[in-house]
């Protein structure tokens, strides 16, 4: 069953056609990886779907919902999560501070209920930190979970970013290039979470990544971007295999 279908997808900043004419469908319970050379269209493409940037044309639609004029505020109250390339954080509040706010999409209760906290909402307080503490223990984070975040290694950050981006409940979680930056060790733990939130908690993942071992290793399809267009898609192998992909990757030699 298809939760996120994306058709003729168009995005053009001034005489720069950035995203050209994109359509693919990510099934309910796969991984889905997006590829291809710095400047392809992917973030770009990350960023339509989530609102970010308003499509020139073309249609989105997640769970048969038409969602392409949603104001991004809104993306999060339909059940889509992403991380960012680079590390939106908050460096002086807590692990545990940064996970709660990733529940803000649960947030059933206006302000003056809030200022008033009745029983209500100190049993929304309490079903949020529950659930936090589902993450914290999913990504066995119990000795980083009082810190400040910004005193904890980049690896562990990135993992703080990924677990606020589930502590959202989501059904589709976007991750942009979640191994920037890590060593071999953190980035096969990456791969052990990715996998794992794919087969433990459910959740459909879409993702961009430069790293083929860790998109070999994790995802279900592939599809590859060049300058904005759709260049191939299939497994993995596949794409990795197909002639234009590695021209636009090297250049037309082996």
């Amino acid at each position: 069953m298809i939760l996120l279908q994306v058709e003729q997808l168009c995005v053009r900043f001034g005489g720069l056609l950035a995203v050209d004419k994109v359509s693919f469908s990510v099934q309910r319970g796969e991984v889905f990886a997006l590829i291809g050379p710095n400047g392809a269209g992917k973030t770009t493409t990350f960023n339509l779907i989530s609102r970010l940037f308003p499509a020139t044309s073309g249609r989105m639609l997640f769970d048969g919902q038409d969602f392409s004029q949603l104001p991004a505020h809104r993306i999060a109250q339909l059940g889509i999560a992403r991380t960012f390339q680079n590390l939106e954080l908050f460096d002086n509040a807590s692990v545990l501070d940064n996970l709660l706010v990733g529940r803000h999409r649960h947030r059933k209760h206006g302000f003056l209920a809030e200022a008033w906290f009745g029983r209500a909402l100190w049993r929304q307080e309490l079903e949020s930190r529950k659930a936090v503490e589902d993450v914290i223990d999913f990504l066995d984070l119990h000795r980083y979970r009082d810190k400040p975040v910004g005193t904890l290694s980049y690896g562990v950050r990135k993992v703080v970013e990924l677990g606020r981006a589930l502590a959202c409940d989501p059904k589709l979680l976007l991750l942009d290039e979640p191994s920037s930056g890590l060593n071999a060790e953190e980035t096969q733990d990456m791969a052990f979470w990715i996998r794992d939130i794919q087969r433990v908690l459910g959740i459909t993942v879409l993702l961009i990544e430069h790293d083929m071992t860790l998109v070999s290793s994790v995802s279900d399809r592939v599809l590859a971007l060049h300058q904005g267009k759709v260049l191939a898609h299939g497994t993995a192998r596949e794409v990795q295999q197909h002639p234009q992909v590695i021209e636009a990757y090297l250049g037309g030699q082996r």
